[in-house]
């Protein structure tokens, strides 16, 4: 973990630090679900806030956030002379052999760069995880209903391209390149990862793993023109070009799970939320702020006139905006309002260090009624392929497997206590398609709830610590079977798995005493 940031007390900088208290008493009265929350004003870190179990050390996936750091390397790309935004899409795959229409042809860098490419819908990561041939070719067949440069639709599938035009131009991949000229420079971590698509390039829209230090290191070095120390890493036109007004009163559409829309043919808006600016894969907001922002609630918000830069991680929403309104509207007008004065804040310290997710209700323990749990279960045919599942006891804490086509998955889950393991159990469906092969580290936790009538109800959540999402378990024991029910936070489709329906495995009933000896 790097910790080269200079701190500094919030008053030290003209900050009363009661406002940061009031903030963070807002969020928690909000019910507003915050991984972390790093303020940078004038030259200094001023707050540094994570809700337990999140952690400064811990990556966390950025999901579009991810296109403003694919932008840098378009930059330093066009600064070496290899790219210029204006050269034709085309022009770096000339091995394409589908269709080529005029709109197509004219297609640029600078329209992937502004999401002005021309298609009538932008492909979300979500829908192209799913796809296991070329993403390139993809793109290129995609439909080219509009004149480039003419409308307006957000696009991951624009920013993949980013990433293989940079990878054909300079011949590495961006991960590469920009650890070279940007991240080690400037001290990122050491454990930041980038997915790989089908083709061997990194998934320039999305799939950038890193720390939240790192994503507010990003909007530090903007918010300084492209300088860091002393050293200009990246060029001061590129920046001001970057994060400056390219499409103004941009119209977000509805997303739907796999596909932004944006206008309609006649060029009217499905059901837009709000309209903002946009700039090289930046977002431009109100007060002449820019931003990087995430899917699920990762955003890195740069306020210029007043020095300083708001970067936070969480679990929220896409439309869930109250987290900006206390930004803009109570933190923004409150940075350097006072007089700088030395000393510390107590009250601010005591607080940061009590952040953690709020617990949930209920009997945080074995059940002693029930005794040792265990039990294992045959799954009634279902669409998720699940096939078996089984429970073992051991010590305050329990195993929960589920088994399917691909083996089992595990989950240890401890009782009172989150236990930290890494589980390869499937949830794609839950979580906006990711499935890493390796696995997600997991902190569980299993209580017991009221049932009705006499029902034993096991519930578990599952924190899936590096990312932006929370599963809820449920396991209801009645007569021997078992009915299991899953949900997450938050998610780009559905947020509830179908119940699934156990029955005893043979001779085995559930749950029952543990056997020993």
């Amino acid at each position: 973990m790097t910790t080269n940031l200079p701190r500094a007390t919030p008053q030290s900088r003209g900050t009363d630090p009661a406002i940061l208290c009031a903030l963070l008493d807002d969020l928690e009265r909000q019910d507003i679900e915050l991984h972390s929350l790093l303020v940078w004003q004038d030259g200094a870190l001023i707050l540094d806030a994570y809700w337990a179990p999140y952690a400064p050390e811990r990556p966390h996936m950025m999901h579009s956030v991810t296109k403003s750091f694919t932008a840098m390397a378009v930059g330093l790309a066009v600064a070496d002379g290899l790219l210029s935004v204006d050269d034709a899409v085309l022009k770096f795959f000339p091995d394409h052999t589908g269709p080529i229409d005029e709109n197509l042809r004219a297609m640029t860098v600078r329209h992937l760069l502004t999401m002005t490419s021309g298609h009538g819908r932008g492909i979300s990561g979500g829908s192209w995880r799913r796809v296991r041939t070329s993403w390139v070719k993809d793109f290129l067949l995609q439909p080219t209903p509009h004149e480039p440069g003419s409308v307006f639709v957000y696009d991951s599938a624009a920013s993949y391209m980013l990433s293989a035009i940079v990878q054909r131009a300079t011949g590495r991949m961006i991960r590469d390149y920009l650890d070279e000229r940007i991240f080690r420079p400037m001290g990122m971590s050491r454990t930041m990862t980038w997915d790989t698509g089908p083709d061997g390039v990194n998934t320039g829209g999305n799939g950038l793993s890193c720390t939240s230090e790192d994503m507010l290191k990003l909007g530090i070095l903007h918010l300084q023109d492209g300088e860091w120390q002393g050293r200009q890493l990246l060029p001061r036109e590129w920046v001001r070009a970057a994060t400056g007004m390219q499409v103004r009163d941009v119209v977000l559409g509805t997303f739907t799970g796999d596909h932004y829309l944006g206008p309609d043919e006649a060029g009217n808006d499905q059901s837009a939320s709000r309209r903002e600016g946009y700039g090289y894969q930046w977002w431009r907001g109100p007060h002449d702020s820019f931003s990087a922002n995430g899917l699920f609630g990762q955003y890195c918000i740069v306020l210029p006139k007043e020095k300083t830069v708001v970067a936070f991680t969480g679990g929220l929403d896409d439309n869930d905006r109250r987290v900006h309104g206390l930004i803009y509207d109570g933190l923004r007008p409150a940075l350097g309002a006072g007089a700088a004065v030395a000393g510390r804040d107590e009250r601010l310290e005591v607080r940061i260090a009590g952040l953690r997710l709020k617990p949930r209700p209920g009997i945080a323990r074995p059940n002693p009624a029930a005794g040792p749990l265990v039990g294992s279960w045959r799954v009634a045919p279902n669409d998720q392929g699940v096939e078996r599942i089984s429970i073992a006891q051991e010590a305050n804490a329990l195993r929960f497997t589920l088994g399917d086509a691909d083996g089992d998955h595990e989950v240890l889950a401890g009782f009172g206590c989150f236990m930290e393991t890494v589980t390869t159990m499937p949830g794609a469906r839950l979580h906006h398609s990711y499935q890493p092969e390796a696995g997600l580290r997991v902190l569980a936790c299993a209580r017991w709830l009221a049932g009705a009538g006499g029902e034993m109800v096991l519930e578990m959540e599952w924190i899936f610590v590096e990312t932006a999402f929370r599963d809820t378990v449920r396991l209801h024991f009645s007569d021997g079977l078992v009915r299991l029910t899953r949900s997450v936070n938050v998610n780009s489709s559905e947020l509830a798995l179908p119940e699934l329906t156990g029955h005893p495995a043979a001779g085995a009933d559930a749950p029952r005493e543990k056997k020993h000896g």
